[in-house]
Order: C-alpha cells, then sequence, then structure tokens
C-alpha cells in the first residue's frame, strides 16, 4: 500500500518559522510534523511507499528524511511551481507514481496513530476522513453524508456564505484513503481535466465534491473524534497542538 504526503506548500500563516524551514519539519513536541506522520506510517505496518510532494525548501525535506524511512521506501515528486499553484496540482503531479490502494494525506496535521487505523477501516472507493463541525473552533471543507455515511455533498469554505445550514456538516480532516481503481481510473483523470479547463490555482477538494455529485462511485465518510488531530496553520494552531494530551 502507498501513502501520498502532500508537502510543497509555503505555509505563510506559520511565519517566522516558515522562513527558516518548510512547514512540514515545523516541530510539535520537539518532532517536525512531517516525521510524526511517517513514523504513524510506518507503525501501521501496511505502508511500502511514500510518495512526497515537495516544493518549498525541498532539500531540507530530503535531507531530513532520506530514501528509505523505517522500511518504507521515499519517492519524492517536486512541484517547481509550489508558488503558484495549490493542491489540486501537487495531488496531480502523483499521478505517474499511484499503482496501489493509498492513502493522502497533508502535512500540516498532528495526529494519533488511529487517525491511520481509522482511515484504513473504511468500506467506500473513497473514505474521508471527518469530525463533528463545530464553526467555533474549525473552518474549511465540510460535506454531508447519509444514514448509510455515502456522502451526498462537499461544500469548500469559500461557499459557505450567509444561511448556510451547518446542522448536519462534518469537517473534513484532509486525510483520505483511495482504492486503487478509483484513484487511477477515476480521481486522476479528473484532477487533470479540471487542471486543463479550471486552472492550477485551486483545490482537490472541488473534484471530489463534483464526483460526490454526480453519484457513480461509492465514496463514504468514516468518522474521528475531533480531539485526535490539529491541524497546523497558524502559531495559534500549534501551541494547540502543543497541549494535546497524546
Amino acid at each position: 500500500m502507498q501513502a501520498i504526503l502532500l508537502a510543497a506548500g509555503y505555509g505563510k500563516r506559520l511565519r517566522p518559522y516558515t522562513d527558516t524551514m518548510p512547514k512540514a519539519l515545523v516541530p510539535v513536541k520537539g518532532t517536525p510534523l512531517l516525521v510524526h506522520a511517517l513514523d504513524c506510517l510506518a507503525r501501521c505496518g501496511r505502508i511500502t511507499e511514500v510518495i512526497l510532494v515537495v516544493g518549498h525548501r525541498k532539500q531540507d525535506i530530503i535531507n531530513a528524511v532520506g530514501p528509505r524511512y523505517e522500511g518504507m521506501t521515499v519517492t519524492y515528486v517536486e512541484n517547481p511551481d509550489y508558488e503558484t499553484t495549490n493542491n489540486v496540482y501537487s495531488l496531480a503531479l502523483a499521478r505517474p507514481y499511484v499503482q496501489e490502494d493509498c492513502l493522502l494525506l497533508e502535512c500540516d496535521i498532528y495526529y494519533t496513530d488511529d487517525l491511520i487505523a481509522t482511515l484504513l477501516s473504511g468500506r467506500g472507493e473513497c473514505d474521508i476522513l471527518v469530525s463533528h463541525f463545530d464553526r467555533k473552533t474549525m473552518n474549511g471543507s465540510v460535506v454531508f453524508a447519509d444514514e448509510d455515511g455515502r456522502c451526498t455533498s462537499l461544500v469548500i469554505k469559500r461557499d459557505q456564505g450567509n444561511g448556510f445550514d451547518e446542522t448536519r456538516a462534518l469537517k473534513t480532516v484532509n486525510a483520505y484513503f483511495f482504492r486503487r481503481d478509483f484513484l487511477t481510473r477515476v480521481l486522476m483523470p479528473n484532477l487533470q481535466a479540471y487542471i486543463d479547463t479550471q486552472g492550477v490555482d485551486s483545490y482537490y477538494e472541488l473534484v471530489i465534491g463534483g464526483l460526490i455529485y454526480y453519484r457513480n462511485n461509492d465514496i463514504r465518510v468514516i468518522s474521528l473524534p475531533s480531539d485526535r488531530w490539529f491541524e497546523v496553520d497558524d502559531p495559534q494552531d500549534l501551541a494547540l497542538a502543543e497541549k494535546a494530551a497524546f
């Protein structure tokens, strides 16, 4: 099984840390975010290859991780245009390297091992990790699902304006499990089609949201308590992660 880790971005909101290091190497409790993620993946015992998409200060990441990590092969994919593109482009760059069932994780999440275990217990072609949405402490993309856990819609932050009904909203954790056929035959070609028609400065969530809308694939949510993960976007988030009870 493979895992894709997105680590190309600058992380401007985490300045001054990211003035001297890539966001993925910002430490939480003394351990860089990326190293913590790799440790979690290694401990699950099922990942043989990590596809690491790099950009800002890429050599720092390569030097820190190397070609192998705890028995996992590390394949580096460079996004040379990280300053003018967004995650839809970074993920599409991994397309030639995907050959198996695959996890997708972003490198600004700090979490426990049970995040990986929960993802791997998914039953869909695509499983989206979610927590109950609390607008007081969260922002970003949310999904809605039916009683069986099948996704019915995905709404990015831009479209959550006045009158948005968040009663049953579920916050995406930016962690996914893709079955090989879905990833290679559905998601990756649709990412490329989006890039070709809409450009590179956008989000892969929009593509997944479109696939949810068409209802041709089994795209499900799988839940994890919100106290088991932290998205580290700015110094305030970093302070909260430092106080985590795990």
